[in-house]
């Protein structure tokens, strides 16, 4: 059985990100799936001089260990002035000093929403950018606009039957990419 690293970049608890992670994992077949909220992660701001004078955090180097163990990840990530947040970047920042290809040649799978249109798209195509200088594979893209509109929050599902297809076929791509990494 794969194991998936699901991974909700948003500092926010209740964050919709979080939902529309849920719900995509839901999907998962034949994945051990584990979940980490950077809104329980406790680390500093990266600085040289916290990590020249005290080391990389234990925090930091627990993330790590688990980064190492996952198959693969999904990623769902909200879109701050179409960019990431800072406690994503500051996770990045800090798991970059240990290996700088965090996600260590994997597969991963980008996903975001937002109450508007582009539902974090704009943030997600930046990201998709740069995942292989961090070492992913780009595996998967869903960006959910309206999420108010479009999404069951009790029952974490989408609402709208296309977008709940394309959601679908997205982890249909992660899930080749997952078990069949020689086509990713």
């Amino acid at each position: 059985m794969k194991r998936i690293l699901a991974i909700c970049a948003s500092n926010k608890p209740n964050s919709i990100n979080r939902l529309l992670l849920s719900a995509a994992c839901l999907k998962l077949t034949g994945a051990e799936v584990q979940t980490m909220l950077l809104s329980d992660v406790s680390i500093p701001f990266y600085n040289e001089l916290i990590e020249e004078n005290e080391g990389v955090p234990g925090e930091v180097l627990r993330i790590h260990q688990t980064f190492t163990e996952a198959d693969g990840f999904v990623l769902a990530c909200p879109e701050h002035n179409g960019l990431p947040p800072a406690v994503f970047k500051n996770l990045y920042d800090w798991l970059s000093r240990i290996n700088q290809r965090v996600f260590a040649d994997k597969p991963v799978m980008l996903l975001s929403t937002s109450p508007g249109e582009n539902g974090g798209a704009s943030n997600l195509s930046l990201i998709r950018e740069l995942l292989p200088r961090w070492g992913g594979i780009p595996a998967g893209f869903f960006a959910l606009g309206k999420f108010y509109s479009n999404f069951h929050s009790s029952e974490k599902r989408i609402t709208n039957p296309l977008l709940n297809l394309m959601l679908d076929q997205e982890i249909a791509v992660f899930e080749s990419a997952i078990h069949h990494p020689q086509f990713a």
